[in-house]
């Protein structure tokens, strides 16, 4: 029998890494499953998770609770996979962010909660990890106060502290829960600190709803019933985010959590924000057309495809007929089941609201919508950040290439953050993710998955050479072996162009002193000759070649003859024209703190940035500037180190400019240093 959208939560966990979601995730899951403690492994179930003790993906667990279908997604809390958490927030209707008692606010949290305000998703707050040492409940509930604003208010209290942590104490219930055993007395000694929770619990919910405002200030008692209504529609509205007491260790809390997700978290038809590409929201209705949102792929090389909907609006069952529009084609939907982490229960129907999983839809692909043929709509794919760390991939071993890159793409299908791309300046295939870690990770699971070895190195910065000066110059090309010869002669001139202008050739033979069948060969060998130059090798640019005069032979010239001739002009020409070195520079956006922007500054003029302008957004100050790209090679790193990476940026190509005289060494050095390094 299929659940209907009033009575299912869709909620994620978010958070810094260390601060628990798993292990809270894998407590709910155990609890409502009947057990008394976690199913440990249940979501952190690949090799690369269990050997680094981290999540490294998002993982999707189905459990009910009290009348409720709970879908809880499980998010990895390092700053180099948190594409996942961001995708997340789109598809849930609640976010649970989790925060660790001894450091509650780290760059993650931050920026997992801003991407939250962007879309509009309610919040509750777990404070986790209460049973360690020098932990305080009120301090962190200040903490979150201070950061993220005055709706953040307890909706329990910890009972005991550090090691002597007990249990939860409920200030709407006014009920305690030490050991399993409920009591309606206010534990000994906490009677003042429930009585200032309570206050400040409760001027918030009368502050979420006019009536009970109206009631408040007259002094009359709002009844529990009211309290918890009211709790629930400022979750929904986003006027309350409550915060929870937790050890997810021990096991204190985690019931607590899941009775707030069922009781009071908002259902996917309380929150109606799902919006298509032309900009027409899209119902959250189980009677409404169909449309259902892929927002995760999983790629196993036995078992195939599986992708992970979020279905939006309407009903379907197995075998359901249906339209990808990217595509155009047709899909029909397989067996559709409900994941508990790598495990899958089977489900006739799905309804609005709920979270699917279906194996081998054949053209489907991560961020797609899927159908009806007569009600086609796609909707929104979400924004993910910005590669700041890239690789030039290939395969170790000729003949694997296909084997290669068909490993990489099925990856990339996996995980959106990740980009494949090809530099048309280098002739590189670029892989590039949030951080090294997860480019390295993308490339270890490609080795242990599909058996094959990818070689991976730091991308070539495709410097360009021109000139600065006018030159003539001669390419007499003469060949005698016996019988018929070859010979041609071109004389040209050449001018540098502005920059960006790239290549102009001129005809300018008179009196036919080089036949007109042979101009166009002349053209070919200057064009084949300007692809290495006189300085380093690099191709060179932004020059105009005037064929002004030559010579040929009646017998021995020919297209060969003078294509070699053009080359040698071209050649003796550039280095009589003063060639120089061109870098690229690219365009810098750095967003951080404003306290931060002197350090940042001072790194970008180091790197021989030049500052373009300051700007504030939000709270935060945008700096803009223009870098050489050959000293960008590790700013991701830096920034990170010199930030504590509470700074993220943005690079676009740029322009490219001459490289100062006494840095032409410096910088071919550096850029022929990262061409040997390679990532293992």
């Amino acid at each position: 029998m299929a659940v209907e959208t009033e009575t299912i939560r869709n909620v994620c966990l978010i958070g810094h890494r260390g601060s628990g979601k798993t292990s809270i995730a894998e407590g709910m899951i155990g609890l409502a499953s009947g057990r008394s403690g976690p199913t440990s492994g249940v979501l952190d179930y690949t090799d690369e998770e269990r050997e680094r003790g981290m999540t490294l993906g998002m993982s999707v667990a189905h459990l009910g609770w009290k009348g409720r279908q709970v879908n809880v997604l499980d998010t990895p809390g390092d700053g180099g996979f948190v594409g996942d958490a961001f995708v997340a927030q789109r598809v849930a209707d609640c976010a649970i962010l989790v925060v660790h008692a001894q450091d509650p606010i780290q760059v993650v949290t931050e920026r997992v909660w801003r991407r939250g305000e962007k879309e509009g998703i309610p919040h509750v707050i777990v404070v986790n990890h209460l049973d360690r040492e020098r932990t305080d409940f009120g301090a962190v509930i200040e903490e979150l106060r201070s950061r993220f604003g005055q709706a953040i208010v307890p909706l329990n209290l910890p009972i005991g502290r550090e090691n002597d942590l007990r249990g939860i104490y409920g200030l709407l219930s006014g009920t305690a829960f030490v050991d399993g055993e409920q009591s309606s007395e206010i534990p000994s000694g906490m009677e003042d600190e429930v009585d200032a929770a309570k206050t400040q619990l409760f001027e918030a919910i009368a502050e979420s709803d006019d009536t009970l405002l109206e009631k408040y200030l007259e002094g009359e008692e709002i009844s529990t019933e009211e309290a918890f209504e009211g709790i629930r529609k400022g979750i929904a509205e986003g006027l309350i985010i409550p915060v929870l007491a937790a050890s997810a260790e021990r096991m204190i809390g985690v019931d607590r959590l899941l009775d707030v997700i069922a009781g009071s978290a908002p259902s996917p038809a309380d929150r109606s924000r799902w919006i298509t590409e032309e900009g027409e929201e899209v119902p959250c209705d189980s009677d409404g057309p169909f449309a259902a949102y892929a927002f995760k792929t999983y790629v196993d090389p036995y078992a195939g495809r599986l992708s992970v909907l979020r279905v939006v609006s309407g009903r379907c069952r197995s075998d359901e007929a249906l339209t990808n529009p990217r595509t155009g084609s047709s899909e029909r939907l397989g067996g559709i089941s409900h994941l508990v982490g790598k495990e899958r229960d089977s489900v006739d129907e799905a309804v609005a609201g709920d979270i699917i999983a279906v194996a081998k839809l054949r053209d489907t692909a991560t961020f797609d919508t899927l159908c009806k043929p007569e009600k086609p709509m796609t909707l929104e794919p979400v924004e993910l950040p910005e590669p700041t760390a890239a690789f030039a991939v290939g395969a170790k071993a000729r003949g694997e290439e296909e084997k290669v890159f068909d490993a990489i793409r099925r990856i990339v299908d996996e995980d959106p953050s990740l980009k494949l791309e090809r530099s048309e300046a280098t002739g590189e295939d670029i892989l590039a993710g949030l951080a090294q870690m997860h480019v390295e990770l993308a490339l270890e699971r490609i080795e242990h998955r599909y058996g094959v070895e990818v070689e991976a190195r730091p991308p070539k910065v495709p410097f360009m050479e021109t000139i600065t000066g006018s030159a003539q110059a001669q390419g007499r090309y003469k060949k005698q072996t016996g019988g018929r010869g070859q010979f041609g002669d071109a004389r040209i001139e050449l001018s540098p162009l502005p920059r960006g202008s790239g290549f102009e050739f001129e005809n300018a033979i008179v009196g036919g002193a080089i036949p007109r069948q042979f101009i166009p060969a002349v053209e070919k060998g200057i064009i084949e000759a300007m692809r290495e130059g006189s300085i380093a090798g690099y191709p060179v640019v932004d020059v105009k070649v005037r064929l002004h005069d030559g010579a040929f032979h009646t017998v021995d010239s020919s297209e060969m003859a003078f294509k070699v001739a053009g080359s040698m002009a071209f050649k003796n020409a550039v280095e009589k024209a003063h060639p120089v070195l061109l870098e690229p520079y690219v365009k810098v956006e750095v967003l951080a703190p404003s306290e931060l922007v002197g350090d940042i500054m001072g790194d970008l003029s180091s790197r021989r940035g030049r500052p373009m302008g300051i700007e504030q957004r939000g709270e935060r100050q945008v700096i803009q500037a223009e870098v050489p790209q050959i000293e960008m090679l590790t700013y991701a790193r830096d920034l990170r180190s010199i930030t504590g990476g509470r700074a993220n940026f943005h690079v676009e190509p740029g322009h490219y400019e001459e490289v100062p005289p006494n840095l032409v060494d410096k910088v071919l050095a550096a850029n022929e240093r990262e061409e040997e390094k390679a990532v293992t």
